[in-house]
């Protein structure tokens, strides 16, 4: 089947259509999404979530890579990649008062969507949308007045996030040498809610937060690749990134039963974003072992959150991980993916402090993907980490990710310029 101008807009009709779920289907209980701009996911969805999302040096044809623009070029031509990742979570927590289990929460979220082809030899561009932080928690807190004999109640409710769309384009410069550039458009809303009540006094107030954000940032690629393939084959990949600050307003208003009461706009809101730095190695053998490890560098300035001994802090990801490539051969004696498995771990210290202290993550992943068909291929991997500590004084949060997707390949038309594909 040859990739025609009627499934090019089923395409963008189905990424177009989702745009909403990613924006809209945040539905994940996380404490800590109170602080900042939320829960900041440095992780990709894709096939690299199985290996640790150890992927700034990895190149594969088979499979579009977001954490490097550079590996664009290591796509065939002319083939197009549609690809759909997928998160699940279930969490359960320890409070900081009692060392057991507590609440415990589950969700669902589309982490990404993207499409990717090779428009010549030597170059490739991609377009996505993914979130950038996420936001939703739900707290429940007592209080007593200042004259010390009533109390009344406070549920706080947050949810939004910031989303990224973003567009990409990688270049060949030579055999070994490829290079890339993704530039994105960061835009979303924050909300909290804060309900007052007090059934013996008639106390029932809404407070309604709303942050507006916007902003944008550029981030840079390349990628080395040795030739000789008689036993290893060596690939290093660098990463840089650089943000405007997020700005926009604060509509704060409060209203009860007779309506609104009050309403606040602050249109002076400011939150610095990071520099980033990401470093990464990959040895390859045969074309079907990859062992791969990374480290990258996010550079928060300082900045208070609403928190006790809280505020943004540099935050560093190590991370490692191995897949490994089941080929078979063509008529031709080319090669071509059935399906591969993988493993990795990760550890990474948030960008935030909390209480003065840092808030670790630690993860193991594992899992898989296969081909159905040459132009269908799934993959599907489990994350199992923990985040914060009690003996910090923390919220620890225990958790298991399910991460499945899919990728769509089909031929580009092409052009009279660079020919068609037949």
């Amino acid at each position: 089947m040859r990739f025609t101008k009627k499934y090019a807009r089923f395409s963008l009709i189905l990424m177009l259509s989702l745009t909403c779920t990613i924006l809209k289907a945040q539905n994940i209980t996380s404490p800590y999404s109170i602080l900042g701009i939320g829960d900041v996911d440095t992780k990709d969805y894709g096939r690299y979530a199985a290996s640790g999302n150890a992927a700034v040096s990895r190149r594969d044809a088979t499979s579009y890579n977001f954490s490097n623009p550079a590996s664009l070029t290591a796509l065939p031509l002319k083939v197009l990649f549609f690809d759909i990742s997928m998160r699940g979570k279930y969490s359960t927590y320890k409070s900081i008062v009692k060392d057991t289990s507590a609440k415990s929460a589950k969700d669902f979220i589309v982490k990404r969507i993207s499409l990717a082809f090779k428009l010549t030899d030597k170059t490739a561009i991609a377009f996505g949308l993914k979130p950038y932080s996420s936001v939703n928690y739900n707290l429940q807190q007592e209080a007593v007045f200042l004259d010390g004999n009533n109390s009344y109640s406070k549920l706080i409710e947050g949810n939004g996030g910031i989303n990224q769309v973003y567009f990409s384009t990688g270049l060949t410069l030579n055999k070994r040498i490829s290079v890339g550039l993704t530039s994105s458009w960061l835009f979303g809303s924050l909300e909290k809610t804060t309900e007052y009540t007090n059934s013996s006094i008639s106390l029932d107030i809404l407070k309604k937060e709303t942050d507006f954000y916007t902003g944008a940032s550029i981030q840079f690629g390349m990628q080395y690749q040795t030739l000789k393939e008689n036993i290893w084959k060596h690939q290093i990949g660098l990463t840089g990134s650089v943000s405007s600050n997020l700005k926009g307003e604060l509509i704060t208003e409060y209203t009860d039963e007779t309506g609104l009461i009050k309403k606040e706009v602050d249109r002076n809101r400011k939150f610095y974003m990071p520099t980033t730095i990401a470093i990464g190695y990959t040895a390859t053998k045969d074309k079907k072992l990859n062992l791969s490890i990374e480290a990258a560098y996010y550079h928060w300035k300082y900045q208070k959150v609403n928190y006790e001994n809280s505020y943004t802090y540099p935050s560093l990801r190590l991370s490692a991980g191995m897949d490994y490539s089941f080929q078979k051969h063509n008529w031709d004696n080319s090669r071509y993916e059935k399906g591969y498995i993988a493993f990795g771990l990760s550890a990474e210290n948030s960008y935030l402090r909390v209480k003065n202290e840092k808030l670790m993550d630690y993860s193991f992943s594992f899992g898989g993907g296969i081909n159905l068909y040459k132009r269908i291929s799934v993959f599907t991997s489990i994350e199992i980490g923990k985040r914060g500590s009690v003996s910090s004084g923390q919220l620890e949060e225990n958790y298991t990710q399910f991460i499945a997707g899919f990728t769509l390949k089909d031929i580009w038309s092409g052009t009279k310029k660079y020919g068609r594909f037949h």
